[in-house]
């Protein structure tokens, strides 16, 4: 709510900004056009700027009565009328009041001019009765224009902002998935540990609150550098590790300038538990867990692979679904066509890939 005020307040200044530049453009040439035909500079600008002073003020009333009656969501034809008589209809009033203004600065020009006219060679174009509509006219049409401009701006962040809460939607729902199978898992281990080798046991709570200082991540950071996430991993993995011992091998190779890159959160980590909890059921032991991210000339390349194959029998929860098809959307939201996720099986190895387009990446360099 308060952002939408600093918006709205925001973009009522700049219109109005807009609109003292429109109207100063508009004095200065009323008053050089004016100028050859009154020898009194003084009177001259009296005048420029009592039209101008009127023209600020007639199309404000005009750019409100527009504003209220919604007039930028009329059919067109609506729009044209409505703009034609408020123009006509306001700027033959703005007409009459100016000329009754220029005769109270200039008493002598009454010879000269009338309401329905100006003698020719006696005054500028601009202060001829029919220029004042044409001026509103063309506000109008300017004022039209930016309103729908304006729009567009405001659906498009619209979407932008349906766009991040569902991320962040996304993001949550991982949260939840990964975290109760994981903490269970880190728990018994943990606890284990207290009989076996109580002096792990610190080891393993750091490895702990190192994962629920990442899983615990603000609701507004949507995207992270890879190096964090990675970290995140380690933590995941090395508490893992514990519980399997020996039975589970793990290589991470995280290239520097790969880890610079800024990615959606939780991105890896779902490709990680899944290449733990089902590689476990279908890989001879040790089951070993390769994790790799590079980042080449024309793309960044993150790739997870295990041993075992993919599993055909359906799990017992929809966990992998989910996290895999979370993965594959807040892809396609943040890199619509500049991304590619696969996930095959070969010569004993289940391969989850995930290609960017370098193009579409950001750097964080404060993570040097």
């Amino acid at each position: 709510m308060l952002r939408s005020l600093r918006n709205d307040r925001a973009r009522w200044i700049g219109l109005s900004i807009v609109q003292l530049m429109g109207w100063g453009v508009y004095g200065i040439v009323y008053y050089v056009t004016l100028r050859p035909y009154n020898p009194f500079n003084a009177i001259v600008l009296q005048q420029a700027l009592w039209a101008t002073g009127l023209g600020f003020l007639v199309s404000s009333l005009l750019g409100w009565a527009y504003y209220a009656l919604g007039i930028s969501r009329w059919h067109w034809g609506w729009q044209s009328l409505a703009i034609g008589l408020g123009s006509v209809g306001v700027g033959l009033a703005w007409a009459g009041v100016n000329h009754w203004g220029t005769t109270r600065i200039d008493p002598f020009v009454l010879p000269v001019i009338s309401y329905v006219g100006i003698l020719p060679g006696q005054g500028s174009l601009l202060s001829h009765p029919a220029a004042f509509p044409m001026v509103l006219l063309v506000w109008s049409g300017s004022y039209l224009g930016i309103a729908f401009w304006h729009e567009r701006q405001v659906q498009q962040q619209r979407v932008f902002q349906a766009d991040a809460e569902a991320q962040r939607a996304r993001l949550q729902m991982l949260r939840y998935q990964l975290n109760p199978h994981f903490f269970f898992n880190a728990l018994n281990t943990i606890n284990a540990l207290a009989d076996e080798s109580p002096r792990r046991v610190k080891e393993a709570v750091h490895e702990l609150s190192g994962f629920l200082r990442y899983s615990l991540l603000d609701e507004d950071t949507l995207m992270v550098p890879l190096n964090e996430e990675i970290q995140a991993v380690q933590h995941y993995l090395a508490i893992e590790k514990m519980r399997f011992e020996d039975d589970l091998q793990v290589t991470v190779d995280l290239d520097t300038d790969a880890g610079h890159q800024t990615v959606p959160a939780f991105l890896v980590l779902p490709l990680i538990e899944n290449a733990v909890k089902h590689g476990q059921h279908t890989s001879p032991f040790p089951l070993r867990v390769h994790l790799t991210a590079t980042l080449t000339d024309d793309r960044l390349r993150i790739a997870v692979a295990n041993t075992g194959h993919l599993r055909t029998d359906a799990p017992t929860d929809a966990s992998t679904d989910t996290g895999l098809s979370n993965v594959r959307a807040r892809l396609q939201a943040q890199y619509p066509d500049a991304h590619r996720f696969t996930l095959t099986e070969d010569d004993g190895w289940v391969r989850a890939r995930i290609n960017i387009d370098r193009t579409a990446l950001t750097t964080n360099t404060s993570h040097d």
